[in-house]
């Protein structure tokens, strides 16, 4: 190959489409990214984003002066959505240089996305809030739930409904038939009885039978003494 043909095949590699570089988000340092397009990310380098909707979790982390001593600010979760389209984006955030600042930061957060093609990129933001301790958080498992909401910055294709097979009758289920229950003689004897009160003639009836039975017993000595005192 002539050095032409080699610089001219250059120069069509130079402008083919394919030598362009992907979408990145480019991020300050002091941003933190949790969840990335609804998988877990560490870091604060930048993003290879991907074409169309593209969902970033993060904190603003920074420092600042309250009553001449440095202070963190560690911000709430925060939500960005956004459609990248082969372009260069810089995700800009607001100084916090008080505890006012901080506060208004988490109540209502503010950033500017802008590209190498607008200074201003449509986007959607949220803070993704949570009741309760904030330690050891499990964003993408929160995300996978936001996600399935309706809030503003929620994507659905990051959240993928888990499909319930459905269960096909073919026909009516026949009535199950019950069989009786018998009772045991241990369930029987496990029941409570239940004591009716004798009457007065069952009642000497049963002293009658006693007085026979001790007299049969006594012997004739006893017997005697027993006669005896009846007869008083």
């Amino acid at each position: 190959m002539n050095s032409k043909a080699f610089f001219i095949g250059l120069f069509i590699f130079a402008i083919s489409p394919m030598s362009f570089a992907a979408s990145v988000l480019e991020l300050p340092n002091t941003v933190e990214v949790q969840v990335f397009n609804g998988k877990a990310y560490e870091g604060n380098d930048d993003i290879a984003l991907v074409e169309g909707q593209n969902q970033i979790v993060f904190r603003y982390v920074v420092n600042y002066r309250d009553s001449g001593m440095q202070t963190q600010f560690n911000s709430s979760a925060i939500v960005l959505t956004f459609d990248a389209d082969d372009a260069q984006y810089q995700l800009t955030l607001p100084s916090i240089r008080n505890k006012n600042a901080a506060n208004q930061f988490n109540r209502e957060p503010k950033v500017n996305l802008s590209s190498n093609q607008s200074d201003s990129t449509p986007h959607q933001i949220d803070v993704l809030r949570k009741s309760g301790m904030q330690i050891g958080r499990d964003y993408t498992e929160e995300m996978l739930s936001y996600n399935q909401t309706q809030q503003v910055a929620a994507v659905a294709a990051f959240a993928p409904a888990i499909t319930v097979p459905a269960v096909k009758v073919t026909e009516a289920t026949p009535p199950v038939a019950v069989a009786p229950v018998v009772a045991t003689s241990a369930a029987i004897a496990s029941q409570p009885k239940i004591v009716t009160p004798k009457t007065i003639a069952e009642d000497q009836a049963e002293i009658s039978e006693m007085l026979d039975y001790w007299y049969n017993k006594a012997n004739p000595d006893t017997k005697a003494k027993f006669k005896a005192k009846i007869n008083q």
